[in-house]
């Protein structure tokens, strides 16, 4: 015989607030599903922007199996500010959460920040987005459901933000900045009902294309490789363009064309080396010694401006 619940009673909060519990009323007793269902129920009023909110359900066994549901909501909290600390002040911050709002929180005060937008100590992030060359915007990529998460205004989802720099970061090096790194965020939590973000943020050193080699089959074959390609050393190094450039090569002379890309040691400078394979007919026109198996496209790299 299966033992039902016969009432779930919410307790702090409207019974709207956790929904995910009401709706056990009248299912089977199954307090291990009820544990989970809670720990969802919570991330969701987190989810909503009540960052400190607690959750606890007890059972009654008197007269059937009734659920207590206490829910203590504290404020909904908003994003204030996002910036990305590029300075030396990033070293051994920490986070203070919710319950450790007001002006304890390294001088902050109780009306929360007044700094918004994308900038922070030290330089800011550089960036356009390779391919296009458009600037690239921090703050719209960090922006999550239609414009409600993660955005000035709208709430925080930690698990969300961290997925949204990984991509970021992605991008940027993408760009050239080879050395580009977001660290986890920062958050401050204010009386108010504030919060404010700051994400550590290193943009390093712009990377240039070095040497350009092809590797494998015949002189002639190699030479269209690299005209293919086209490819330039001194060029800021630009991910989409790279694969564009290798998928155009493969198709164009119908054969297998690899691409491995490496550090040229402690300069900005990415060497690129086109891998081709030896199999292809095309080769047996071309009747000229084949033991020098490498071709260079190198065009001397403009220099390094001095600081």
């Amino acid at each position: 015989m299966f033992n039902r619940i016969s009432e779930v009673q919410v307790i702090g909060a409207p019974r709207d607030a956790v929904p995910q519990l009401a709706v056990l009323e009248g299912t089977v007793d199954d307090p291990d599903r009820t544990e989970r269902v809670a720990q969802l129920a919570l991330r969701d009023l987190r989810s909503r922007g009540y960052a400190a909110a607690r959750l606890a359900v007890s059972r009654r066994t008197r007269c059937g199996i009734g659920l207590d549901v206490h829910v203590t909501l504290g404020p909904r909290y908003r994003i204030a500010s996002i910036t990305f600390d590029t300075g030396a002040s990033n070293t051994g911050a920490s986070d203070t959460g919710p319950s450790n709002t007001g002006a304890s929180n390294t001088g902050a005060s109780n009306t929360g920040p007044s700094n918004t937008g994308t900038s922070g100590t030290g330089t800011s992030l550089p960036g356009r987005e390779a391919g296009t060359g458009a600037p690239i915007d921090p703050l719209a990529a960090l922006e999550d459901s239609l414009g409600t998460v993660n955005t000035v205004g709208g709430v925080y989802i930690e698990y969300r933000m961290k997925r949204a720099l990984t991509e970021l970061e992605r991008r940027y090096r993408d760009a050239g900045w080879l050395e580009a790194t977001l660290g986890a965020p920062r958050t401050r939590y204010f009386a108010d009902g504030t919060i404010a973000i700051a994400i550590p943020a290193t943009a390093g050193r712009r990377f240039r294309i070095g040497s350009i080699t092809a590797v494998g089959a015949s002189p002639t074959a190699r030479a269209a490789v690299l005209q293919t390609l086209g490819l330039h050393a001194g060029d800021y190094y630009d991910g989409p363009s790279v694969r564009t450039a290798i998928e155009r090569a493969r198709k164009k002379l119908d054969r297998w064309v690899e691409l491995r890309t490496a550090i040229a040691g402690d300069r900005p400078r990415v060497d690129v080396e086109a891998i081709m394979d030896t199999g292809n007919t095309g080769d047996a026109r071309d009747t000229r010694d084949t033991r020098d198996t490498r071709a260079t496209r190198d065009t001397p790299a403009p220099r390094e401006p001095r600081p």
